[in-house]
């Protein structure tokens, strides 16, 4: 017999987290170390791009410039930043409620619409990381550039997409969190 609800989607319930008073702002500049990161190396790669030098060989197949940064590099990064910034505006005791959707889009039903909120970001996040890799394979890999040009672009792109994933998953977990508070009361 279970011994949990059966109306549950999951059975494994959603761990407690508990964390101290310096913990929560640490894990907060974390994430946005990890974000920042995750951009720095896009742009990074997107300002390389732009300050690419022509080969010095006439006698090469290729142009002089074959592959720069464009908006088909920058999509996946703004997909995974929309993702994220869509995952940490949900209020995780939203998620808990159990309330079902009862046909209408005005009553109930906060639950279930907080749930669909944060599969669309994940969906964002995921589609985000995806996007990166098929740029990085279509884009770079497959018409085999000289090593002066794109694979690190490519690379470039998608660790973004990593560092901003990784950066939701530690701001969702210290903003929803439990916390210890500690009163300090002076006269």
């Amino acid at each position: 017999m279970r011994s949990s609800d059966p109306r549950r989607v999951l059975l494994i319930r959603c761990p407690s987290i508990r964390l101290g008073e310096k913990q929560r702002p640490a894990l907060v500049y974390l994430a946005g170390a990890l974000f920042a990161l995750g951009w720095w190396a896009f742009l990074d790669a997107s300002i390389m791009s732009a300050h690419a030098k022509p080969l010095t060989d006439p006698d090469t197949p290729y142009d002089p410039i074959p592959v720069r940064v464009n908006f088909a590099d920058w999509a996946p990064g703004l997909c995974a930043t929309l993702g994220m910034i869509i995952v940490n505006l949900i209020d995780k005791q939203r998620l808990l409620g159990d309330d079902g959707w009862d046909g209408s889009w005005s009553g109930g039903g906060v639950a279930w619409r907080a749930r669909l909120f944060l599969f669309v970001g994940f969906a964002l996040m995921a589609g985000g990381l995806a996007g990166s890799i098929t740029v990085l394979v279509i884009k770079y890999v497959l018409p085999h550039y000289p090593e002066s040009y794109g694979v690190s672009w490519g690379i470039a792109n998608v660790l973004q997409c990593i560092a901003i994933m990784f950066s939701s998953v530690v701001l969702w977990t210290a903003q929803n969190a439990e916390q210890d508070y500690s009163y300090n009361i002076t006269l």
